[in-house]
């Protein structure tokens, strides 16, 4: 993975697998933590995951149900 961007990251998990998504926004490794919230109060949503799966992970840092894409950056004008 690498930056943000206006569409979502598609990932895949395993089962056991944990993730540590940035909910900052301020990470230089979207949509994974990299420490950057230190100085802010946003904490990463770690996730476990108890099967294996593909997820879509927000990218534009706008979704409302983060760390999940719900679609918003459809309607961000670039």
């Amino acid at each position: 993975m690498s930056a943000w961007k206006n569409e979502p990251f598609k990932i895949e998990v395993k089962a056991g697998e944990s993730k540590a998504f940035c909910m900052c926004g301020l990470s230089k490794n979207g949509p994974f933590c990299d420490g950057s919230h230190v100085e802010t109060r946003k904490m990463p949503e770690v996730v476990k995951f108890e099967e294996d799966k593909t997820l879509y992970v927000c990218g534009c840092q706008q979704s409302a149900n983060r760390p999940y894409c719900d679609g918003t950056h459809k309607n961000i004008q670039t």
